[in-house]
Parts: C-alpha cells; sequence; structure tokens
C-alpha cells in the first residue's frame, strides 16, 4: 500500500440495503484535469490526501484489522483508523495496481447507499 493512489472515478451503489439483488453501481465522479485526488501512503505510518496537488489533510495510520481476500481483484483489506480514532475509519482494498476506498470521507454516503473510490498506482 505504500506510496501514490490517483484517483479515477467513484460509484455510487443505490441499492445497498437491498440484499437480494445484485448492486447497482452508479458512475457519479471522474478523474478530469482540473479534477484530480491522490493519497500518499508514507512508509513511517502516514497517509497524505491531496486535491489538484494541493494538500487536503495529513493523518496517522493506525490499522484495526487486515484481511487477505482469496480470488478477488484486491488481494488485501485493511480497516484503518485515521490518528487512532474508531469515529473517523477507512476501509480499503488494496491490489497490486489499484486500491478502493469505500464510505470515506464518511458525509458522502445516504441512507443505504455508499460510494466507492477506485485509485490506481502512480
Amino acid at each position: 500500500m505504500i506510496g501514490t493512489w490517483n484517483w479515477t472515478e467513484t460509484y455510487k451503489v443505490s441499492n445497498f440495503c437491498d440484499a437480494d439483488s445484485l448492486w447497482n453501481y452508479q458512475l457519479v465522479n471522474s478523474a478530469q484535469k482540473d479534477n484530480k485526488f491522490k493519497l500518499e501512503f508514507l512508509e513511517m505510518g502516514y497517509v497524505i490526501f491531496y486535491s489538484n496537488d494541493v494538500i487536503l489533510w495529513k493523518e496517522r495510520v493506525v490499522f484495526e484489522s487486515k484481511n487477505v481476500i482469496e480470488n478477488a481483484p484486491y488481494k488485501y483489506h485493511f480497516v484503518i483508523m485515521l490518528n487512532n480514532k474508531t469515529n473517523n475509519k477507512m476501509d480499503v482494498w488494496v491490489g497490486q495496481d489499484s486500491l478502493l476506498l469505500n464510505d470515506f470521507p464518511k458525509d458522502t454516503d445516504d441512507n443505504c447507499s455508499e460510494m466507492f473510490n477506485h485509485f490506481i498506482r502512480q
């Protein structure tokens, strides 16, 4: 996970609470020349979030959990507590060249919907 990850797009699953159907993914935003985000995970235990190459925030990374995923496009699932705060968690799935960030920032979701932000390794 160490390194820089460039955001490519955000998808919304509007029927997240509907257990009887396939999730309906809708593209809600994608990277543009003037709309670029990236995450940088530093070896010293920090993550930096950028918008158009301007630092929006820098937080300390504390891993709450790590799971290995078999037969999936992402090899690992992490739950990260930023600055060790339980109310500020990131759900992250990481593959060799792609990263999926779920439900972050927390204020992007509606009731029964989830946001998924896709990043690729720089």
